[in-house]
């Protein structure tokens, strides 16, 4: 039997709106199903078995398994297994030129060793992500970073297969990467209420202007333009929540030129207006929460993060980075 989709699967950081889906499971049984998404299964504990095509693999703790685009694979893991698994955006991927469908790559077991060791930047990168995910402030700051390592991520995550196939693949210095990231989403954050250029970015991160541009359109996805109006977006809109301001204030506040300018980009992602907005939240006041299994779920995570992070050869591997 062939199904497309397990209906009991939830993408538990849906919230964030990020152009991949991340699911738990413990001792899961999943029958033989595939979807168009590349898929990624990282056993955290316990083990489990993966069979794609009436081919099994027995994946141990701390390994990884890459799941082809409409391979149709099923799961199942011993008891008290914890396992996390992330399927890409197909939309997402081919809007980056990344079309892993034409890669007729080999499924096989990687242990987190061996990526560390071939592949730095793949490891360094999904601790990243996952140390994003895990932080409890849900802010658009962090929505953005998350972008921006996913996107260098899925790059080097192509970059990786290609090599596993053609063995001459060059990859990138990333530990640069994310730290031009960081400068530039935190420097965005701290002064966006003044007026920053692109000459400003080029000085913190020390490469060019022309450079800076590409690299934001690049791991953002959209132009630094773009990025500085969304995060006065965000601003504004974290002030008609919490605050009593007037428009005039919220726009001096948040950067903005006019309030004509901050009433059309309301209507335009909302189709409401600043005040509208306002009594929505006021009269909502919704909250996120997780079940008592997704709160177990992201303890056993963290637990596993603060274990890679405090194994001394595993950081003389990947140079962890800690931005956060």
């Amino acid at each position: 039997m062939v199904i497309f989709m397990d209906n009991k699967c939830v993408d538990i950081f849906k919230y964030y709106k990020l152009p991949f889906e991340t699911y738990f499971n413990d001792c899961i049984n999943h029958e033989s199903l595939h979807h168009d998404e590349v898929e990624i299964i990282w056993v955290i504990k316990g083990t489990a078995q993966v069979t794609v095509e009436k081919e099994a693999f027995l994946l141990m703790s701390q390994t990884v398994f890459f799941i082809h685009t409409k391979k149709p694979h099923a799961i199942e893991s011993a008891p008290g297994s914890v396992i996390i698994s992330y399927r890409l955006n197909q939309a997402h991927l081919i809007e980056n030129g990344l079309h892993f469908e034409k890669i007729p790559f080999k499924e096989r077991v990687y242990t987190f060793e061996e990526l560390a060791i071939k592949y730095h930047q793949v490891p360094l990168l999904v601790v990243q992500i996952i140390k994003l995910l895990l932080l409890d402030d849900h802010k658009e700051e962090t929505r953005i970073k998350l972008i921006g390592y996913y996107n260098m991520f899925i790059h080097e995550l192509y970059n990786m297969l290609l090599k596993e196939k053609y063995l001459d693949i060059k990859t990138k210095d990333y530990d640069d990467y994310l730290n031009r990231i960081h400068l530039i989403v935190d420097y965005t954050y701290k002064n966006f209420k003044e007026k920053i250029t692109l000459d400003d970015l080029a000085r913190i991160t020390k490469i060019s202007r022309y450079r800076v541009s590409h690299f934001v359109k690049e791991t953002l996805g959209i132009p630094y333009r773009t990025f500085l109006q969304n995060s006065r977006f965000e601003h504004s809109l974290k002030l008609l929540k919490e605050t009593k301001l007037s428009i005039k204030e919220i726009v001096q506040h948040s950067g903005f030129s006019d309030h004509k300018f901050l009433t059309t980009l309301m209507k335009k992602r909302y189709n409401i207006t600043p005040l509208q907005y306002r009594k929505i939240m006021v009269e909502n006041q919704l909250t996120h929460s997780f079940n008592e299994s997704v709160y177990d779920f992201i303890h056993e995570l963290k637990q596993c993060v603060r274990r890679l992070e405090s194994d001394i050869e595993f950081n003389k591997i990947i140079c962890m980075l800690d931005y956060n």
